[in-house]
């Protein structure tokens, strides 16, 4: 698969952003109300939520993609036990 291009991660994470913030935002009074605050604080309440979900999916999501191996086998060496321990 093609590597992305810098500005792709960004792009990535900008968006799920956006999902985020619209998703749990219109859903804020629903989820926020019921702890007495207004309707106006309840959907900054559930952008801020949203925002920062959306932001942790995107950058785990990104992470777990461009893992690398920890290690890989060498051709060529041999591992030898200790005397003591063999």
């Amino acid at each position: 698969m093609q590597e992305l291009s810098s500005q792709a991660p960004l792009l990535i994470k900008g968006l799920a952003v956006i999902i985020g913030e619209i998703v749990v935002g219109v859903n804020g009074p629903f989820l926020f109300e019921r702890f007495g605050l207004s309707t106006p604080e309840a959907i900054l309440g559930g952008v801020l939520v949203g925002a920062a979900a959306g932001f942790c999916t995107a950058v785990i999501g990104l992470a777990i993609r461009h893992r690398q191996p920890a290690a890989t086998k060498v051709k060529g060496v041999k591992v030898h036990a200790h005397p003591r321990h063999a």
